[in-house]
C-alpha cells in the first residue's frame, strides 16, 4: 500500500502547486498551517481547499493510466463575525458557507514512486482499504469529473468571480437552507429591520411547537423552552425587540403517596415532600441540615426552596465575559457550618444571596473561552476562608469573595481539598495520588495502577484506596505506609473467568468503593456485577450474595453472536457458582453504582445501576431487604434521602 505521507507529498507537488499557480493571478495566498488558499474580500475569507480521500487512486485499465483523484472545496468564512458573536453573547460560533466543490483527477507515472513510497499492510489494515474503497466507489460513482487542466485554465477564473459575488451578507442569508442560522449575520451587517422580522418568525414557530408538544409530555419541551429562553435574551441584547416566554417554568408540590424506605430495623425513611421537577434539565439537587434544597438546571438556573417548598431564590448564574458556559457536571453541595450551598465558583449564602469567587482570568488565543469548571470548592472554619482548587492552582478567598492568596499546584487532574487534613490531592495522570499542604508542599505521595484514577479515604484518614481500571486496587496504611492489593474480582482463583465470564478476556476493575463510617470494613462494586467488601484491617476478601429472590429480580445479559446463516442470543443469568469452597455470586451488567452508610455502618445500602434498584446489608454482610425504585438515590447532609426521576424529585427523612 501507498504510504500517507506519499499521498500528502503528492497533493502539494502535483495540486496545490499548480492551483497556486493559477489562483495567485486572482490574489489568493496559500497558508501552509491551514492548508488552504484565502483571499479576503468585503470581510469575507474566501477560502480553497482541496481533499484527497484515504483511497484517492483509480487506474483505468483500458489505457493502463493511473490518476489520483480529489476534491477542491469553495467556502466562505467570516472569523470577525464570529468575533463579534463571541464578544456578544460568549459563546463561539461558526460560520462556513460551501458555495461549490468540484471533483478533479490528476494523472501519474511510474517516476513519481519509489520503494520508499510503499509498505506492507497488516491484515486489518488491507481489509479497512478494501472497505474504504468499496465505500468511496459507491459515494462517487454519480459524481461529474473534472478535467484537471479544464479546470485550472477554464473554470478557476468563474469560480474566483463567483466567491467575489457571493461575499455579501444578504447573498448569503437568502441562499441559506436554514435563515435562522444566520439572523444574527444580519444583525453583524446592519440589517437590523429584515433581521427582527426573521426573529419573529422564529419565536412564534418555537411558541407554536412548544404548545403542540405540551399536549403529549411536559418533559419533552424542556430544551424548547430553554432554547425560547436563550433566543429571547440574545434578542433583547441586539435588536429593539421586547419578546416574553409565556411558558412560565416551575418546580410544583405535588400529592404526597406516603413512600416509604425500611433498610433495618432501627433505619426507616418516610416521605416528606414529593416535586414536580418536569420543567427542568436538572444537574444537580443537593439539601442541607435544615431541609432547604438547591436545584441547579442545564441553562445555569439556580432555584433554592425550603423545607414546605416555598422558593426562597431564584435566579440565572452570570459568568465573567471571557469564561465559557458551565456545561458538564460541576462539583455543588453544601456547606453546613455556615448554612449555605456552591455550584462550581458560587456561593448560595443564607440570606439567599449569591457571592462569585472570581477565578483568575487567563490569557487566551483570539477566540478561545476560558474553562469555568473548578475541581473543588471547600469552607476552612478554622480560618473562616473559601477554598477552590482551579486548574493547577490552589486559591484562598475571603467571605466578602475577594482573592487572598493563589499557589501553583503543579497539576490539574483528579484535584480534591481536605479540609480535615489540610491536604489538596492532586494526581500525575495515570501514575499516582500526590498529597500536598496547603503551602503547596507535598507530604506524601501514593502510586497506583494504570487507570486506578478513583480513591476514597477512611474518615480517620489511616487508609487510602485507589481503583477504577485495572484488576488490582491498591491499598494504602498511611499509619505504617504499607501497601497491599486488593482483588475486587478474583481472577487467580483456578477456573475463575471460565465459570465466571468466559466471553470476555478483561475489565475486571472496581468502579465504587467506600469505607464504612466507623473504619471497619470497605464495600466495593466491580465491573460485571461484582459485589464485593473487605474486612478491616486485615483486608479479609468477603463476597456479597444477595437474597435469592432479589437474584431473581436481576435483569439477564443478552449477547448476540453472529453467523453467515444468522445470530445466536446467548442469555446469562444471575446465578451462584461454586469455586474450591466458596460461593461467588455470576452477575452481567446490574452494577453498584452508589453505596450509603447508616447507623454507624451497621447497615449500609447499595443502589444498583442508578435507580433500579436499591438493597440494604447488616455489617454482617447479609442481605436485609430490597426493593425496586423508579429513580436515582442521593444522601444529603447524613439526614436526607432523595429518590430523582426526570419528573420528579421525592425527599425522605428518617422516621
Amino acid at each position: 500500500m501507498i504510504k500517507e505521507s506519499k499521498i500528502k507529498k503528492l497533493k502539494d507537488e502535483k495540486i496545490i502547486t499548480l492551483l497556486d499557480q493559477e489562483l495567485s493571478i486572482f490574489e489568493f495566498k496559500y497558508q501552509k498551517s491551514k492548508d488552504h488558499f484565502v483571499r479576503k474580500e468585503n470581510g469575507f475569507d474566501q477560502i480553497i481547499s482541496v481533499y484527497v480521500p484515504s483511497s484517492p487512486f483509480i487506474y483505468d485499465e483500458k489505457s493502463e493510466k493511473l490518476y489520483l483523484t480529489f476534491k477542491v472545496f469553495f467556502r466562505l468564512e467570516m472569523p470577525e463575525y464570529e468575533n463579534w458573536y463571541l464578544e456578544e453573547f460568549g459563546e463561539k460560533i461558526r460560520l462556513s458557507f460551501l458555495m461549490e466543490n468540484v471533483t478533479s483527477q490528476i494523472e501519474l507515472s511510474i517516476n513519481d514512486f519509489d520503494a520508499e513510497s510503499f509498505y506492507e499492510p497488516t491484515a486489518s489494515q488491507q481489509f479497512k482499504n478494501n472497505v474504504s474503497r468499496w465505500i468511496a466507489r459507491g459515494g462517487d460513482q454519480d459524481e461529474v469529473l473534472t478535467n484537471f487542466n479544464d479546470f485550472l485554465k477554464n473554470r478557476i477564473p468563474d469560480l474566483s468571480l463567483n466567491l467575489s459575488e457571493n461575499s455579501d451578507i444578504l447573498k448569503i442569508y437568502n441562499k441559506s437552507k436554514f435563515p435562522f442560522e444566520y439572523t444574527f449575520l444580519l444583525v453583524y451587517g446592519g440589517y437590523l429591520a429584515k433581521a427582527e422580522e426573521e426573529f419573529g418568525k422564529y419565536y412564534h414557530y418555537l411558541l407554536n411547537r412548544i404548545e403542540s408538544q405540551l399536549k403529549e409530555s411536559e418533559t419533552e419541551t424542556i430544551e424548547l423552552i430553554q432554547e425560547l429562553n436563550e433566543l429571547i435574551k440574545k434578542i433583547q441584547k441586539t435588536s429593539n425587540l421586547s419578546l416574553t416566554n409565556p411558558f412560565n417554568r416551575s418546580i410544583k408540590l405535588l400529592v404526597s403517596k406516603n413512600d416509604t424506605f425500611d433498610f433495618s430495623q432501627k433505619t426507616h425513611f418516610i416521605e416528606v415532600l414529593r416535586l414536580d421537577i418536569s420543567q427542568f434539565d436538572i444537574k444537580s439537587i443537593n439539601i442541607n441540615s435544615l431541609g432547604d434544597v438547591l436545584v441547579y438546571t442545564r441553562d445555569q438556573k439556580i432555584i433554592k426552596l425550603n423545607s414546605k417548598a416555598e422558593i426562597l431564590l431564584e435566579t440565572e448564574i452570570e459568568l465573567r465575559k471571557g469564561f465559557d458556559k458551565i456545561f458538564w457536571e460541576v462539583p455543588s453541595g453544601v456547606i453546613n457550618e455556615i448554612s449555605a450551598f456552591y455550584v462550581n465558583n458560587f456561593i448560595i449564602t443564607s440570606d439567599n444571596k449569591i457571592l462569585e469567587l472570581s477565578l483568575p482570568s487567563q490569557k487566551l488565543k483570539k477566540g478561545k473561552l476560558q474553562n469555568p469548571h473548578i475541581n473543588d470548592l471547600k469552607y476552612w472554619p478554622k480560618e473562616n476562608k473559601y477554598l477552590i482548587v482551579y486548574e493547577d492552582n490552589f486559591l484562598l478567598y475571603n467571605t466578602d469573595g475577594q482573592l487572598e492568596k493563589s499557589i501553583n499546584v503543579g497539576e490539574k487532574y483528579g484535584s480534591r481539598i481536605i479540609i480535615e487534613k489540610e491536604w489538596i490531592l492532586t494526581q500525575k495522570k495515570g501514575a499516582a495520588n500526590v498529597i500536598l499542604n496547603f503551602d503547596g508542599k507535598i507530604v506524601a505521595t501514593y502510586e497506583f495502577a494504570t487507570g486506578n484514577r478513583y480513591f476514597d479515604f477512611s474518615s480517620n484518614y489511616e487508609y487510602l484506596i485507589c481503583f477504577c481500571y485495572s484488576t488490582k486496587s491498591q491499598f494504602y496504611n498511611l499509619i505504617s505506609d504499607k501497601k497491599e492489593t486488593l482483588w475486587a474480582h478474583p481472577t487467580f482463583f483456578k477456573d475463575y473467568i471460565g465459570k465466571m465470564y468466559n466471553d470476555i478476556e478483561n475489565n475486571f476493575g472496581m468502579g465504587i468503593a467506600k469505607f464504612s463510617p466507623d473504619n471497619k470494613y470497605i464495600v466495593g462494586g466491580a465491573y460485571h456485577g461484582k459485589y464485593v467488601a473487605w474486612l478491616l484491617p486485615k483486608l479479609e476478601r468477603v463476597e456479597l450474595i444477595p437474597k435469592p429472590e432479589m437474584i431473581d429480580l436481576l435483569e439477564p445479559h443478552v449477547s448476540t453472536i453472529f453467523f453467515e446463516e444468522g445470530k445466536n442470543e446467548i442469555v446469562t443469568k444471575a446465578e451462584l457458582v461454586n469455586l474450591g469452597n466458596q460461593t461467588f455470586f455470576k452477575n452481567r451488567g446490574n452494577n453498584i453504582s452508589k453505596v450509603f452508610f447508616f447507623e454507624n455502618g451497621d447497615t449500609f445500602v447499595t443502589e444498583i445501576d442508578y435507580g433500579k434498584f436499591v438493597l440494604s446489608w447488616d455489617r454482617n454482610f447479609n442481605n436485609l431487604t430490597f426493593k425496586r425504585i423508579e429513580g436515582k438515590l442521593d444522601l444529603h447532609s447524613e439526614k436526607y434521602l432523595t429518590q430523582t426521576t426526570k419528573e420528579e424529585l421525592v425527599i425522605y427523612r428518617p422516621e
